[in-house]
């Protein structure tokens, strides 16, 4: 599973765009019944899960996704369907990800009926309130990034650097061959740093989707209104990945805990190997079946609610 974020751009709705939406409708809608609005699905970066997505296997998922319905928490209830997916494209932008090479994401663009119903999802969307979104999609091949076999049976560590003959370098899960994309959804907290729903900034006419792109069009300039909205952007954007990456870490560190604590034979070392490599869906399951409802009681802890009280009546003063 992979996460993004959504632009909500004050979006004007093309005759193009229209037509593609009525591709997907029982009968023909017209530009005043629907909402409109961006969205990253994911990019070719290193996520917080330390895998990443190869520029081909983008250009696969951006047909996978088209038609794609978006939900609430990954709940498949009908209910719970949101919006669609009409549109899927690469976006290439001048600059470069981690690794050096050309950053790339998929765009999606994506559309709500306008009804009573849904008049309080697009005001969360329009205010910044559903920002983050969370993509499920099935991969045959999951390389590592240090010897490119099967990372789930090769030596290598996800989150590890190793020194390569003239540097140290990260290792992550390559991902290829997209073979299913099932849904996207707003979630909480997303697993990749540029995923969710992507503010609109004005200047000079011209509208930027995030900071990113302010900064491409700003890096020559001197322009205090831009730099600001630059600096404002990018300072709640880390506030907002500090938060995501210390709650996943409590998460861990709590998954941590129990799993030693039920399987205390097994190394340590060994078990944070595997809530390490366990990403936010796999640690929230993992809390559920760590609550107190199931937590298993110690064969030492006395029963107490079976003892006979008059075992200790010799103590009572």
């Amino acid at each position: 599973m992979k996460e993004g974020f959504v632009l909500p751009e004050s979006e004007i709705i093309s005759d193009e765009d229209i037509n593609l939406i009525n591709k997907y409708t029982k009968r023909e809608l017209n530009k005043n019944e629907v909402y409109v609005f961006s969205l990253v699905l994911c990019d070719n970066e290193i996520d917080r899960d330390y895998e990443r997505f190869t520029s081909e296997s983008l250009e696969v998922l951006a047909k996978l996704f088209e038609g794609k319905t978006g939900i609430l928490d990954h709940d498949a209830k009908s209910e719970k369907q949101l919006a669609r997916i009409f549109s899927c494209k690469i976006q290439t932008l001048k600059i470069k990800n981690s690794l050096g090479e050309n950053y790339k994401r998929l765009i999606a663009k994506a559309y709500i009926p306008k009804t009573q119903s849904s008049e309080e999802i697009i005001m969360q969307i329009d205010s910044g309130i559903k920002k983050e979104i969370s993509i499920r999609c099935r991969v045959e091949k999951k390389l590592c990034s240090i010897c490119g076999d099967n990372i789930n049976i090769c030596h290598h560590t996800k989150g590890k650097s190793y020194f390569n003959g003239k540097n140290q370098v990260l290792c992550h899960a390559i991902l290829e061959n997209p073979i299913d994309a099932y849904e996207w959804s707003f979630v909480a907290v997303p697993t990749q740093v540029a995923a969710g729903v992507i503010k609109t900034f004005s200047h000079s006419n011209q509208e930027y989707d995030n900071s990113l792109d302010i900064i491409e069009k700003f890096k020559n300039e001197s322009d205090k209104k831009g730099m600001k909205n630059l600096y404002n952007v990018i300072k709640n954007m880390e506030n907002e990945i500090k938060i995501g990456r210390e709650y996943i870490n409590n998460m861990r560190e709590d998954v941590l805990k129990h799993l030693s604590f039920f399987n205390p034979n097994l190394n340590n070392n060994t078990i944070k190997k595997i809530t390490d490599s366990l990403d936010y869906e796999d640690l929230k399951n993992l809390q559920k079946n760590f609550s107190k409802n199931n937590l298993v009681k110690s064969q030492l802890a006395p029963d107490f609610a079976k003892a006979d009280s008059s075992e200790f009546l010799e103590f009572k003063i």
